[in-house]
């Protein structure tokens, strides 16, 4: 027993942190769930100006979202950004009330709100080249026949303004 005290005592403070942290403490975020699921693929469509004010604009974005799962997904939320030419031109969060069959996929609308500072910059580039690189990524959150889990997405592609909608 003299043994065993000695020899705690004579372990350092971070070998002691480290057991106790490997014994217990706080357990890891694991961002795979424990059942079957694959990541759904999130692709931005098109992005559309709905007003405008003093301060700055509202605009639609719409997002392509496929599920690859042989289930069906139920009710997103989504957080997200979307980048032209890596200007940061709209945010948000929102519930949707939609399912996107297994296999398949569905255009969600998604409320943004922009200002004019960002949209000017992203709009210099588009009018100088006709299109812009663009970038989506933000996490939905789903339904699933297992429990909602949730997921980042990240998509990068090009925009082009002459067709009004993206190319690959």
């Amino acid at each position: 027993m003299r043994i065993l005290r000695h020899s705690v005592r004579s372990l350092s403070p971070a070998v002691l942190l480290l057991a106790a942290v490997a014994c217990g403490g706080r357990a890891r975020r694991v961002e795979s769930p424990s059942f079957p699921f694959e990541r759904p693929t999130v692709a931005l469509q098109d992005v559309r100006l709905r007003g405008a004010g003093l301060r700055g604009g509202a605009a639609e974005v719409e997002l392509r979202v496929f599920n690859p799962n042989d289930y069906d997904l139920t009710s997103p939320r989504v957080d997200y950004r979307v980048l032209l030419d890596d200007v940061e031109v709209a945010t948000g969060l929102t519930d949707l009330d939609v399912t996107v069959p297994a296999g398949d996929s569905v255009v969600v609308k998604l409320p943004a709100n922009f200002g004019y500072l960002a949209m000017g910059r992203a709009g210099r580039v588009l009018a100088n080249s006709g299109a812009a690189p663009y970038r989506v990524l933000g996490r939905i959150t789903v339904g699933t026949p297992y429990g909602r889990t949730a997921f980042p997405y990240d998509r990068a592609g090009q925009f082009s303004t002459l067709s009004a909608r993206l190319t690959r």
